[in-house]
């Protein structure tokens, strides 16, 4: 029993040691190759594929062999490996051997054996295709796809491998050819071709893909009229590159071919109205209107219009009286059509809104909200945001006590969502506004971590903004004036924030305030209209406080100016570059980066 046992210990041991001794070898070999020293590793590499005949080990001999230009060796290698296998990608290996040996016409024959031996298995056609991808032989990867297609007789055709190869050498009318077959060959691949199309257009610096994909898809409308897939696919196309009346156009064919009931006419609306294209937008709308009280859309479409016709007013920020009180009309009609209830709770917000901050009525705008509390069937995320856009109202006409009432109301309702976190922000906001500073803190520094980007960053802004200036201050003295400053702003009493905001230099020359005033000074001067002032602040915010909270709004915000105040592409785009390189945790990123592409003329997704 002992020497048995004693007997299955030394097999044990000794296939341990074997093991043990092939990772040593392999790592040794591994090791040798990554530092280019070729003949010790071609050492190991040798004895390891002659112990395992294993393909990893194959291949790296080879590789060896071919680093040190040991032409007839590799070549006997590899021909050797073929008798014992037959395996059409071994091909490749001795086509690439004679290749690297000078002998291209040796490599052709290889390579085109290698093909004429496939069998009709698909794994089989992938493996010879993946390995001439990975020798670089990209035109021989396309003839492997191409004759796979051949011997799979219609099973699968390779449209999407062959178009990926066809982009990477140049020839993007062929990659364009095998998207558009697939799709006539199964419209379901619709996300698959838009999903590649969108990868192959990010690096299309100069737009000629995109030009010729245009025209091609134009091609095939006018070819097969009868298909809808291929003017769905333009439609796609002109809304990614923001052409929206060249999309508008294509869905109204489509909608009056088909009789459809608006749906892609609404949808088309919706993606109008937010990239902020409100003209198209309020045409799409009304297109559907059109259709009639029967039609499906009718009511939604009406409600958007109205919607998006106070969208583009306050986007706009240039509007007359005489626009404003049109605007009134239109919503008022509207509510008399549908009346008053559930169903049309953002609508009157929108109006209310409108009174109180535009018309300047904001004793009608708080009593249209009171109203809309009590509307029948109000569903209650708008029942909880009337309330916070009441505490607001009523917070712009200076009333405190039923606003803190309200948003605590609306953070109750959803404490574990954003709308809560809003309404929880806002209170915050008002103890800071009136000097209770403590409690703000207090409630700021739950909301910091919050899931929405924008509450954490405005909560971590007001709560460094408390911390920062009471370590020096403790009576909350200047703190106390610029909270003033920043509720007479948002009550629109600019000469008074003006007036608040100096005081603070006057009394407390030097103090840490300092950028926060800058940057207030620059909101004022926006809200005048004056966006030279504004940008000379948001200027100064940046150069003199690069390090501070609010050099990244600064920069941000001058990159907005001249986009769209001061006209000026050119500068836009320069600080929009110096948010993205110098600011990247910026929580302006991902706009910023997407307004620099468009201002340079690619296409967004």
């Amino acid at each position: 029993m002992k020497f048995r046992f004693f007997i299955f210990l030394l097999i044990v041991l000794s296939s341990s040691l074997g093991w043990a001794q092939t990772d040593t070898d392999e790592q040794l070999a591994a090791q040798f190759f990554k530092n280019g020293e070729y003949e010790k590793a071609e050492v190991y590499y040798q004895r390891l594929y002659k112990k395992y005949n294993d393909e990893f080990f194959f291949q790296y001999y080879v590789d060896c062999l071919l680093k040190l230009e040991n032409f007839s060796e590799a070549e006997k290698t590899v021909e050797k490996r073929i008798k014992k296998e037959g395996n059409p990608v071994l091909h490749v290996y001795l086509g690439y051997v004679h290749k690297a040996a000078g002998d291209g016409k040796k490599a052709e024959q290889d390579y085109t054996k290698a093909i004429a031996e496939l069998p009709p298995f698909q794994l089989q056609i992938d493996a010879l295709a993946d390995a001439f991808a990975d020798k670089g032989e990209l035109e021989q990867v396309v003839r492997t796809y191409e004759k796979g297609r051949k011997l799979l007789n219609g099973v699968y055709n390779y449209r999407f491998e062959l178009a990926a190869v066809y982009n990477k050498l140049g020839k993007f009318d062929l990659a364009v050819e095998e998207y558009l077959n697939a799709l006539e060959e199964d419209e379901s691949q619709i996300t698959k071709v838009r999903t590649d199309l969108l990868d192959l257009f990010i690096a299309d610096e100069t737009n000629a893909k995109q030009e010729y994909f245009e025209e091609a898809v134009i091609g095939r409308v006018q070819k097969q009229p009868q298909k809808d897939i291929y003017p769905e696919l333009l439609i796609w196309h002109f809304e990614q590159q923001k052409k929206f009346s060249q999309a508008f156009a294509q869905a109204k064919a489509l909608d009056r071919r088909n009789k459809e009931d608006g749906a892609r006419i609404v949808q088309f609306a919706h993606i109008c109205r937010a990239n902020q294209s409100f003209d198209l937008a309020i045409e799409a709308y009304d297109y559907v209107i059109k259709k009639g009280r029967d039609s499906y859309y009718y009511m939604s479409s009406k409600k958007d219009l109205v919607n998006t016709l106070y969208e583009k007013a306050v986007a706009g920020g240039s509007y007359t009286d005489q626009q404003l009180l049109d605007l009134e009309k239109t919503f008022l009609a509207t509510l008399d059509e549908f009346g008053r209830n559930g169903n049309v709770a953002q609508m009157m917000m929108n109006l209310s809104e409108l009174y109180t901050f535009y018309i300047h009525n904001s004793e009608k705008g708080i009593n249209l909200l009171y109203e809309v509390l009590d509307l029948p069937g109000i569903n209650q995320r708008d029942l909880a945001m009337a309330k916070i856009q009441l505490a607001d109202a009523l917070l712009f006409t200076g009333e405190v006590w039923e606003t803190t009432l309200l948003y605590s109301q609306a953070e109750k309702m959803f404490k574990t969502d954003d709308i809560g976190r809003i309404a929880k922000l806002k209170n915050a906001k008002l103890s800071y506004y009136t000097g209770q500073f403590d409690w703000a803190q207090a409630q700021l520094n739950i909301l910091k971590a919050a899931t929405s980007d924008f509450i954490a960053n405005d909560a971590l802004y007001l709560a460094m903004l408390i911390g920062d200036n009471s370590i020096m201050d403790t009576t909350y003295a200047a703190l106390s004036t610029f909270a003033r400053a920043d509720l007479l702003l948002y009550q629109n009493k600019l000469d008074s924030a003006k007036i608040a905001l100096d005081s603070i230099e006057e009394f407390y020359p030097g103090h840490s305030l300092q950028d926060d005033i800058l940057y207030k000074r620059a909101q004022i001067a926006e809200q005048e209209g004056n966006y030279e002032f504004a940008q000379e602040n948001y200027h100064r915010v940046w150069k003199e406080y690069p390090t501070d909270l609010l050099a990244d709004d600064a920069v941000y915000r001058m990159a907005q100016l001249y986009e769209n105040q001061l006209k000026s592409n050119a500068k836009a785009m320069e600080y929009y570059q110096e948010l993205l390189l110098n600011y990247p945790g910026s929580l302006f990123t991902v706009e910023a980066r997407k307004r620099y592409r468009s201002l340079r003329g690619d296409l967004l997704n």
